[in-house]
């Protein structure tokens, strides 16, 4: 079947991973939640049409692969959330402010306030958000009900601009590169037709594989709950992710491999 290829290279890249407090920690792959709402932003999909959302979540299957490991930085976050005509802050219009009955105050990106118990008082709310920053990933994706020119015609020109974890994680290459033929989504990650070059041409030696399987015992396999319930707005559900290092041997096979073929 045919397999869409994305890059994920930008100078910093978020991949949420479950938020504790005010904490806004992240993993080292995209979760399934995310992989779901960045295609449904490219085909123009609406908050309010959940169905679609699941439907498109549950058709869709995925790998990544890590190309240049990526560092993890924090951003320290603060906004001030206080009463209008504060002197403090004197052009407030105080549209933002609210208080639960703990005296807790917190902002969303869907313009009203989350009252949670964060602590802070006197309208400062601080916040700490990680990214990775200098990474690259190439993420191999197939959906059972659109075809392989549907996933390119959403990349290629998308409904919504499209960003990487976060609304600030703006691609800085083109995110769409083409389709490969493969059994599943992993095996076209180890395809070598589909390893990334550098800015200068050079091919980037991958160093990490991510993709679903079934539960065993092995250390490497690990339960993650990343779907998403697109009505409510949780993470539901149970899935298994394995990790594969590519080792030295296997590019050593690669290359043995590659060598011979050129050879006949």
């Amino acid at each position: 079947m045919k397999i869409a290829l994305l890059r994920f290279d930008a100078p910093m890249m978020s991949f949420g991973a479950p938020i504790v407090s005010e904490e806004g920690l992240i993993q080292p792959f995209p979760a399934l939640s995310m992989m779901a709402g960045l295609l449904a932003n490219a085909l123009g999909y609406d908050r309010r049409e959940p169905e679609k959302h699941e439907r498109l979540q549950r058709g869709l299957s995925y790998a990544v692969r890590e190309d240049v490991p990526g560092e993890k930085i924090v951003d320290y976050q603060t906004v001030w959330l206080g009463k209008k005509g504060d002197r403090r802050q004197g052009d407030h219009d105080g549209n933002l402010f609210a208080k639960s009955k703990k005296g807790s105050r917190a902002w969303t990106t869907w313009g009203h306030l989350d009252q949670r118990g964060t602590g802070n008082t006197d309208g400062t709310i601080i916040r700490n958000r990680e990214y990775w920053a200098g990474a690259v990933y190439t993420v191999a994706l197939h959906v059972e009900h659109l075809s392989a020119d549907q996933v390119a015609r959403a990349f290629q020109k998308p409904e919504r601009p499209l960003f990487i974890g976060r609304q600030p994680c703006l691609p800085g290459v083109r995110m769409y590169q083409g389709t490969v033929e493969a059994e599943k989504p992993r095996y076209a990650l180890l395809a070598e037709q589909t390893f990334a070059d550098d800015e200068n041409g050079q091919r980037l030696t991958p160093t990490r594989i991510w993709h679903t399987c079934e539960a065993d015992a092995s250390g490497n396999v690990t339960p993650v709950t990343d779907a998403r319930d697109w009505a409510n707005q949780i993470h539901v559900g149970e899935r298994h992710v394995r990790e594969e290092s590519l080792a030295d041997d296997w590019f050593q096979a690669i290359d043995t491999l590659h060598s011979s073929s050129n050879e006949s």
